[in-house]
């Protein structure tokens, strides 16, 4: 689902010009995507114990690694 929100979003956002629905719509969207984010990570943190606390703590360090590369383009 997340994949789905998020090509919508790009692909409102690459529109010249956005109508009050579009706006509207964009951040419906935007707050359907940190709900699924914050699902996910929450689902992720449930299962620590099971999943083992270093592959999570390695993950997210990836995950903070690749956002750090990606704001410094």
């Amino acid at each position: 689902m997340l994949g789905t929100i998020l090509e919508t979003i790009k692909r409102l956002e690459n529109r010249e010009q956005l109508s009050k629905e579009d706006k509207e719509l964009l951040e419906f969207l935007h707050s359907q995507a940190w709900a699924e984010i914050n699902m996910g990570i929450v689902n992720l943190i449930s299962y620590g114990d099971r999943l083992g606390w270093e592959k999570i703590e390695d993950k997210f360090s990836g995950m903070l690694n690749l956002i750090d590369k990606a704001k410094n383009k």
